[in-house]
């Protein structure tokens, strides 16, 4: 699963499309009233999203794991989508 493309959206939500062909919407409110998201509350700097195909990213110190973007997305716990997209040395 990776993510193909990041759209900043209106509102501070973020619309993202997967290789698997879901795409949908995550709101970044909440988020970026918290920690060094805070920085985000900048409509400029939170427009400069992008993917790094594992991530969402706005630098190297501010990005977001996509599968708990996934499991949002989709509805699904991430530890349930984790055994899906990880295997083991021993697998």
């Amino acid at each position: 699963m990776k993510i193909i493309k990041v759209e900043a959206m209106s509102n501070y939500s973020v619309r993202v499309t997967f290789d698997d062909g879901n795409i949908g919407m995550v709101d970044m409110n909440e988020l970026i009233r918290k920690g060094i998201f805070r920085v985000l509350q900048d409509p400029v700097s939170f427009a400069k999203v992008y993917s790094t195909g594992e991530a969402i990213a706005w630098s190297e110190d501010l990005e977001i794991d996509g599968l708990n973007l996934y499991a949002q997305i989709v509805q699904k716990d991430p530890s349930q989508l984790a055994q899906k997209y990880f295997t083991h040395a021993t697998d």
